[in-house]
């Protein structure tokens, strides 16, 4: 869509504009401006002129009324939280007084197939992350949307885009039998993503080389939340669960291919491989460590140093570090 440089550190807003078939649904990082009858005819010109350009007109010609949607501008994101999300898509919602408006996309032809309690049980845990992760870090929700979006054929488990998390459709569990341990498993990758639109999406790393800041702490506290958030015991301990991964860090560790949890990434494509046991479950496991070392509320009162000072910044190891040491250091009453 756009040339860019692919680094964490380097930041910009957008504003997207959009125009597909009427039966299309688009969702992108920030919510849709307001109808604007004569923006979108401009947006529509324009459109127009570049198709034409592209040698692309066809594509439009063969739509029937199309949609125009206008996106407001997103705060200043590195480029790899930028999402759109196209296509025959239906949504439940959950509107609140104190939370941002949330919405849980599917297709179409899946509505219908899905369990309706298990996904407003998906509203109801992101209202609970929510509000556990606003305590915790002591920082709300600082983007205007929460949109979840189970895409089809998505290679990964689940993507922390800002206000569009895109999710593998597996864990619809469509066909399946939906048992407590399946749903626990969603909500933790559920809490995993929500804990990203603070540690990531409000302070992100400044080079690949504390990938592990972004996952390993997203991991961590997506156990810890599920563990303590009282409205969330329902479910039963994360943490047997947690051992599992932490084993998986472990059969990393003991590989040729083994790596510090913070290691030098010399170029995107080197990036790519940090993605493994180590920089997500090992480096869990270290967390887990840090936070039984220091007491949950000193470590949440580093958390709260960490976000009060780095919000909207880029961080690096000893930034987090220190935080967590002069948290430690502090007296208490």
């Amino acid at each position: 869509m756009f040339p860019t440089f692919d680094q964490p550190d380097l930041k910009a807003s957008w504003q997207l504009s959009t125009i597909v078939p009427k039966e299309w649904t688009v969702v992108s990082n920030e919510l849709a401006t307001q109808e604007n009858r004569q923006l979108q005819e401009e947006v529509v010109k324009t459109i127009v002129d570049v198709s034409q350009s592209f040698g692309a007109s066809e594509i439009l010609n063969s739509m029937r009324s199309p949609t125009v949607t206008i996106f407001k501008e997103t705060p200043k994101i590195p480029t790899y939280l930028y999402a759109i999300v196209a296509g025959p898509y239906k949504h439940i919602e959950l509107n609140e007084v104190g939370l941002p408006p949330m919405k849980v996309y599917l297709r179409d032809s899946l509505m219908k197939k899905a369990d309706q309690n298990y996904l407003k049980e998906i509203m109801t845990v992101t209202k609970s992350g929510l509000n556990f992760y606003k305590d915790l870090f002591g920082k709300p929700f600082v983007f205007s949307k929460y949109d979840q979006v189970f895409a089809p054929e998505f290679a990964s488990g689940a993507m922390e885009n800002v206000g569009c998390v895109t999710i593998n459709e597996d864990l619809l569990y469509i066909g399946e039998p939906l048992t407590l341990e399946k749903r626990k498993a969603s909500f933790i990758t559920i809490m995993h993503e929500l804990a990203h639109h603070w540690f990531g999406n409000l302070v992100t790393m400044k080079w690949w080389n504390d990938l592990w800041l972004n996952e390993s702490f997203a991991t961590y506290i997506s156990y810890m939340s599920i563990s303590r958030a009282e409205d969330l015991h329902y479910l039963g301990s994360p943490w047997d669960d947690f051992v599992t991964r932490k084993f998986g860090g472990v059969r990393d560790d003991i590989l040729n291919t083994t790596h510090p949890i913070c290691s030098e990434i010399k170029n995107i494509e080197s990036a790519d491989s940090a993605f493994d046991g180590i920089s997500y479950d090992k480096g869990a496991s270290f967390l887990k460590q840090t936070h039984k070392l220091m007491g949950h509320e000193r470590f949440k009162a580093a958390l709260h140093k960490y976000f009060d000072r780095y919000q909207w910044k880029n961080t690096e190891l000893k930034d987090f570090v220190g935080c967590l040491v002069e948290a430690y250091q502090e007296k208490r009453p």
